[in-house]
């Protein structure tokens, strides 16, 4: 988990994890932390929806000197994301063999398509872990209460509730009826006040409506995405190479799939219908909501999708059935290396965190002005590399003095 954590950190571009604050985090999270009562800041909305388990870690970081803000807020999330991808680990481990577990859990310990090292971004590792959890067999109390908090922190988490109810109408068991009852709390903490009007939350700016579009832009955004990574489809500027990039993307999964049916392996493709029909949702709701495919938003899309993948490898090697001279290992062995091509090729992906300001000398900048100027009481300094757009973060000279 150290070394999950440590690669983690590594992950985000100068000036680095430990010396800058992602948008939100900065300009939501760390202000409200600093200048409302701490349970205040853990129950206010931000966009229309709740952040349980970040308001909390921001309320911790709180406790500390300003200036020790970007480096807990980023070793904090490293940590949760790593000690994420342990329990999908475990969680996949409790269906599958050693190896493709290990290969689901590395992917969710360095997920692709989202900013890395902020925890305004934790929402998304963390409902996929939730996801996991209520995938497991033998659910334990722990298990159901991380799903539980991935709710708590994100509208996206209330697609778990999905989840919950179609395992419960299936098995029509007790453990199922744990989970969903699990998921409910977050459910209603999310649904109601957004009904209600109590919270207000914008789609985007060209929100799509039309399922076909929707549908389309999954199969031509996300589904490569999922299996190939951001990297190499943004590098390819030429039409054709793009397309023939993209084409590869679906050609992945679909002749995973064909092994997988003409290895009968029914218990796997069970597994992946369903990890591939929550990327699918996941999808379907982001895309809708923002009319366009972002990047920063693929981690719902992506890890699921890979996990399909490996589950669909590693079922046609257990089903024992040879294709011609290949031998059944051969399926998993490639998509484990293909798995690994591109998880290093996007270890340290671009983003609009790139180039801000470093978060040391942004305090230094507003500790200067709290001093030349005795009577004030609060300071904003820009957290961003393109202040044009805002993204301050406001501190209480009584913090910075």
């Amino acid at each position: 988990m150290l070394a999950g954590a440590l690669l983690g950190l590594a992950r985000t571009r100068e000036p680095g994890a430990l010396d800058s604050l992602w948008a939100e985090d900065g300009q939501n999270f760390l202000t409200d932390a600093l200048n409302l009562p701490w349970y205040e800041a853990i129950l206010t909305p931000f966009n229309g929806y709740f952040h349980i388990v970040a308001r909390l870690c921001w309320a911790f970081i709180a406790l500390f000197p300003v200036a020790w803000a970007a480096s807990l807020n980023a070793v904090i999330d490293a940590g949760i994301t790593s000690a994420l991808g342990l329990a999908v680990f475990r969680a996949a481990r409790s269906r599958l063999d050693a190896l493709p577990a290990a290969l689901i859990g590395v992917a969710a310990a360095l997920p692709m398509g989202f900013v890395p090292n902020a925890l305004a971004q934790l929402q998304f590792p963390l409902v996929y872990a939730g996801l996991w959890m209520l995938l497991r067999r033998r659910a334990s109390p722990l298990a159901v209460g991380l799903a539980g908090l991935a709710v708590l922190n994100s509208m996206l988490g209330v697609l778990l509730t999905a989840v919950a109810f179609v395992g419960l109408v299936r098995y029509r068991n007790r453990e199922w009826a744990w989970k969903l009852l699990g998921v409910i709390p977050g459910s209603l903490l999310q649904l109601v006040p957004l009904l209600t009007g109590a919270t207000r939350r914008g789609l985007g700016e060209r929100p799509e409506h039309n399922p076909v579009t929707v549908a389309a832009m999954y199969l031509r955004w996300g589904v490569p995405r999922s299996f190939l990574g951001p990297a190499w489809l943004e590098i390819s500027d030429d039409a054709w190479s793009h397309r023939a990039v993209t084409a590869i993307g679906l050609l992945i999964p679909v002749a995973l799939t064909g092994l997988a049916l003409w290895s009968r392996c029914y218990r796997e493709l069970r597994l992946a219908a369903a990890l591939a029909g929550f990327g699918a949702l996941a999808g379907a709701v982001q895309l809708g909501a923002h009319g366009f495919g972002e990047d920063r938003y693929l981690v719902l899309i992506s890890l699921p999708n890979l996990a399909a993948g490996v589950v669909l490898a590693a079922g046609v090697q257990r089903s024992g059935r040879a294709l011609g001279c290949v031998s059944v290992k051969v399926p998993l062995v490639v998509f484990a290396t293909l798995l690994t091509v591109v998880l290093a090729a996007n270890f340290r992906p671009a983003s609009p965190r790139d180039g801000s300001p470093r978060w040391g000398a942004a305090v230094a900048q507003g500790r200067a002005e709290c001093l030349v100027r005795p009577g004030l009481a609060r300071v904003s300094v820009h957290i961003a590399a393109w202040p044009v757009l805002g993204w301050e973060a406001v501190l209480p000279c009584a913090r910075l003095r």
